[in-house]
């Protein structure tokens, strides 16, 4: 039977549906009623019988997690129900659901019919809504379809109705308003001249004098009026207004040279306790609990005076322990592309590493002091006002570049915010929640004088910096029949040669595919790079598995260098080839989770293989298996990451966290191979530190993806597995976004 939730239909659609349109009034039809509960003609009812009737006892226990949050899911649809959606709902079958959806009146979709079959998974809520479209043969158009498809994966209790949202919520709690006095907990050694840079930063939060130069610290700061105003507190007394307080020394370093976190509160707990946020900062050689493995400092509260709660920050020097991570980019970063460190407005790496990291966690504290205000994502692992925006300092950032940022003249350093006493700071993007974008800083009323002189793409040394976009620098690509060569070092059972080898196999295959998305779609977005170059002489690339090669004796040894990842390639073809070398869990290769997951290159190929007298080259690429390594860098989002959002791990669709992993890394690499083998093809950023088809879109599997959110994917109703392309052999992959050279932007297959 039906819940009190049921069908109305208005008679205009059901004309429609009837294939002739009428105009006349919206009057409601009857309920429609079903006593048998009827569910026969559900598509995944009937689709995936087995996996209903092997789950149906999860589903019928009021006790466990799927059914309690399923029924919430149901009373937040009674209570919520948007006009023009109409569901139905089984008393039996509580994980299926129909939905339709009737266009609105006055758009051009008015008193067209949608019409969806939903089930939830038995692992829901970490798995999506399986979600399916039924035309019946209606007109529709397409472009509202694939809206709607996505309207629906949100209204029904995907990731905007868990608790890892997708945007960004206000969760009622209170945000830091009125005056707030700043105070400074310096602990260890620091100069007068290191307090300063620091001092000036504050003061300039909530100058009330007018800033002599745009763009401002001040300026950067307002954004995060918006939050307030999203709540209705429009008046100008609620708004944060931040001023320095008091300043506490411990140079002699009271609690040790080795802190915990409760130890930072305690130091924290030394400035006053009402209307204040505490700020500790700690020197270059002391070490804290988490500094460098997975954190640059942190923000939360402790308890004050009448058990009032007064907010805290810890922000730490990293310049001697790990400026690669907390200091970029001022510094070369760990991972990553490894384009030129910028100069440091102040001149202190440190320092200025530390502003970045003090900015965005006093824009986090103001916008959500007690972890209940604003943040995006689940409450154990909340992306907040700048943490959303990472690694963004000026327009046109991607990965390994910072942005378009102003320079100074006269010591070359990089940044976007003037402070108070002629200081000059770089400060991080924050995430703007009433464009749903991250807002940079820009120089609204520079003169041209100005631009010229300063600003980094129109300075001489523009010639010095990477481009902003993909650019092909006239170099070949790979084309025509390549063989593609596999050596596997070390051990690897058959099952997991297999999955490698289906995957190959199913990039460039002939047979139409039976399952959406595919492998093979995913590949032929290489064939717009092709485009791109107009070679009216080169022809399609198509790839073919030839030979495997084992060498399961370790005949190198068991920690391998650059150069014999090479001398192991080369025992491959030379010729129209790729030569893919895998290496065991139990080896270790330089760089390896140091620095990189795999690499792809060419080598010389040797004398019986010159091409009509002519030195040529083979491509290789080498890829690891991290299972036992890393993880947490190479193997994510089937293992949790090693920093930033601790988002639960995915279920890898061959239930190999390893294998899946190298195929994520191994169709980065051939993607990157095929449309730069040379080092000279398509690639952005720097020529020493390239970012190829893949490689600019780190972190993107599907739709809506985000730091520690892979984004929408497809799930396997048996095994709970995330992916987003069928192969071979009834493989299932999990393949990243490839940046489409003729949109400039990241494609996904779902």
């Amino acid at each position: 039977m039906y819940t009190s939730l049921t069908i109305l239909l208005p008679p205009s659609a059901t004309a429609h549906a009837n294939g002739r349109r009428d105009t006349t009034s919206h009057r409601p039809l009857p309920p429609v009623r079903c006593a048998d509960d009827d569910d026969s003609y559900h598509r995944y009812r009937t689709n995936t019988a087995a996996v209903v009737k092997s789950s149906h006892d999860c589903f019928a226990n009021p006790s466990t997690r799927v059914h309690k949050k399923i029924m919430k899911e149901r009373q937040i649809l009674q209570d919520h129900l948007p006009d023009m959606i109409y569901v139905r709902m089984y008393e039996q079958h509580i994980d299926l659901f129909h939905a339709t959806i009737v266009g609105q009146p006055g758009t051009p979709y008015e008193n067209e019919l949608f019409l969806f079959d939903l089930a939830f998974p038995p692992y829901y809520p970490a798995r999506h809504p399986l979600v399916h479209y039924r035309s019946f043969g209606f007109r529709l158009k397409i472009e509202f379809v694939r809206k709607l498809v996505v309207f629906i994966n949100s209204t029904y209790a995907t990731r905007q109705l868990t608790d890892s949202s997708q945007v960004f919520k206000y969760h009622n709690g209170p945000l830091l308003s009125g005056k707030i006095s700043i105070n400074l907990i310096w602990y260890g050694k620091f100069s007068p001249t290191q307090k300063a840079i620091v001092t000036d930063f504050i003061t300039s939060l909530s100058s009330t004098s007018p800033p002599q130069n745009q763009p401002s610290v001040a300026a950067w700061w307002k954004t995060t009026e918006k939050y307030y105003h999203l709540i209705g507190s429009n008046r100008p007394s609620s708004f944060l207004s931040l001023s320095i307080g008091s300043q506490a020394l411990d140079e002699n370093y009271s609690l040790g040279k080795s802190l915990t976190s409760q130890q930072i509160q305690l130091l924290a707990a030394k400035g006053p306790r009402v209307n204040s946020v505490n700020i500790v900062l700690t020197s270059s050689d002391v070490t804290v609990d988490g500094f460098c493995s997975s954190r640059c400092g942190t923000h939360g509260s402790i308890k004050g005076v009448k058990n009032n709660r007064f907010a805290y920050i810890w922000v730490g020097n990293s310049e001697t322990q790990c400026p690669g991570h907390c200091a970029w980019p001022f510094h070369q970063p760990i991972y990553g592309p490894q384009s030129p460190p910028l100069v440091a407005p102040n001149n202190d790496v440190g320092l200025d590493g530390m502003v970045i990291n003090l900015a965005s966690l006093l824009a986090g504290t103001a916008t959500n002091p007690f972890g209940n205000g604003y943040y995006q994502g689940p409450a154990g692992a909340q992306l907040e006002a700048a943490s959303a925006c990472p690694g963004i300092y000026g327009k046109g950032a991607y990965p390994g570049y910072a942005g378009n940022l102003l320079v100074d003249t006269v010591t070359g350093a990089s940044y976007n915010a003037h402070g108070a006493n002629g200081r000059k700071y770089l400060l991080p993007a924050l995430y703007d929640p009433s464009t749903s974008s991250c807002s940079t800083l820009f120089a609204v009323f520079a003169s041209l004088l100005h631009l010229t002189l300063a600003a980094r793409q129109l300075t001489e040394s523009i010639q010095d910096q990477e481009p902003l976009s993909f650019q092909y620098h006239n170099g070949p690509l790979l084309t025509g029949k390549i063989s593609v060569n596999l050596i596997w070092y070390g051990k690897f059972k058959p099952s997991q040669r297999a999955i490698v080898s289906d995957f190959i196999t199913s990039l460039s295959s002939s047979k139409p595919a039976n399952h959406r998305p595919s492998v093979a779609m995913w590949w032929q977005a290489i064939e717009k790079y092709y485009h791109a170059v107009k070679s009216s002489k080169s022809s399609p690339l198509i790839l073919s598995l030839t030979n495997q090669i084992l060498d399961e004796s370790y005949s190198l040894g068991k920690s391998l260098t650059s150069q014999q990842i090479k001398l192991l390639a080369s025992k491959g073809d030379q010729r129209n080839a790729i030569n893919i070398v895998f290496t065991a869990s139990d080896v270790a290769v330089d760089g390896f989770c140091s620095s990189r997951c795999g690499t792809h290159g060419s080598a010389p190929s040797s004398q019986i293989e010159r091409v009509r007298g002519k030195d040529s080259k083979f491509a290789y690429i080498w890829v690891g298996n991290s299972e036992t390594q890393c993880p947490g860098q190479c193997a994510w989002p089937f293992h949790q990451p090693i920093y930033g959002p601790q988002s639960p791990s995915l279920v890898a669709p061959n239930n190999d966290v390893g294998l899946d992993g190298m195929v994520i890394n191994l169709a980065s690499l051939l993607a990157a191979t095929a449309t730069n083998p040379f080092g000279n093809g398509y690639y952005q950023g720097a020529a020493s530190a390239p970012l190829e088809a893949v490689s600019a879109c780190p972190g993107v599997y599907g739709t809506g993806a985000y730091p520690g959110y892979a984004g929408n994917l497809l799930v396997d109703a048996m095994t709970g597995a995330s992916y987003n392309a069928h192969g071979g052999n009834g493989r299932k992959y999990l393949l990243p976004a490839l940046f489409d050279p003729s949109t400039s932007s990241c494609s996904t297959l779902v």
